[in-house]
């Protein structure tokens, strides 16, 4: 795995999808992080998705947990953003995921496709001509598949509040397989299974194909992820908007 050499972690984003940024978030900052979620992510809410009180994935994290727009905002972290997407990139989605021992699940090979937009602002005819798909409602946000350019220029950070092993249901990717576009191949590819420390940042492509499996059933770890959506502009084609746009950098005027 990459270690904190940025022009390296760019190499390595940019050929393989992915790059973990070890130590990207203090200790200190995890905890607080961990108290906040929990405080925050209520399983009274359409948002957040439960099983016998354990909070295991939670939608539109923007809203309910303001604190995310703010948090990652580190000279570390921003550099890394502009260098991938340039000056004039934003924060567009959020997304939390854990495995609560007892409460785990798994997800197949897949590349994450859908962003999140203002339905109004998807006229007619862009879908008609197959630039974005019909959108679709998840839990009161439309969702369309956008053109591949889109995608193309976008990174997601996967902001790690637990150690995440072998034992507890870790992350799977396809290294070069962003390279592929929207087309879907798992055969040319080698699987690697990621694993990392709390604190640990897993930068990706939305692009690059990646699953995980279930936990152990003798497990005690959970699987806290913070996971934040970065695009690299404001604008969208076909004047299409995002559902939330919070730019990286102020405005300058």
């Amino acid at each position: 795995m990459q270690g904190n050499n940025l022009a390296s972690m760019i190499q390595a984003i940019r050929e393989n999808g992915f790059a973990l940024i070890e130590k990207a978030v203090s200790q200190d900052m995890v905890h607080e992080l961990s108290e906040q979620v929990r405080a925050c992510f209520s399983p009274s809410s359409e948002s957040v998705r439960h099983r016998d009180g354990e909070v295991y994935a939670v939608r539109n994290v923007l809203e309910l947990f303001p604190q995310a727009r703010e948090f990652w905002r580190t000279d570390q972290i921003k550099e890394i953003l502009c260098d991938v997407l340039g000056p004039e990139y934003g924060l567009v989605r959020g997304l939390y995921f854990d495995k609560p021992p007892d409460q785990t699940w798994a997800l197949p090979w897949h590349k994450d496709l859908l962003i999140a937009i203002k339905q109004e602002s998807v006229a007619p005819e862009l879908i008609e001509q197959g630039l974005y798909s019909q959108p679709r409602m998840r839990i009161g946000v439309p969702h369309t598949e956008p053109p591949l350019e889109v995608l193309q220029s976008m990174l997601t950070l996967r902001f790690h509040l637990d150690d995440m092993t072998p034992e507890n249901g870790p992350l799977e990717v396809l290294p070069g397989s962003h390279q592929t576009g929207k087309n879907f191949k798992i055969e040319t590819f080698d699987p690697l299974q990621i694993h990392c420390q709390a604190g640990d940042v897993l930068a990706m492509s939305s692009l690059l194909v990646h699953c995980s499996g279930s936990s152990d059933p003798e497990t005690t770890l959970h699987r806290r992820i913070l996971h934040l959506e970065f695009a690299a502009r404001k604008t969208l084609p076909g004047d299409v908007q995002w559902w939330e746009f919070y730019a990286g950098e102020p405005s300058v005027t």
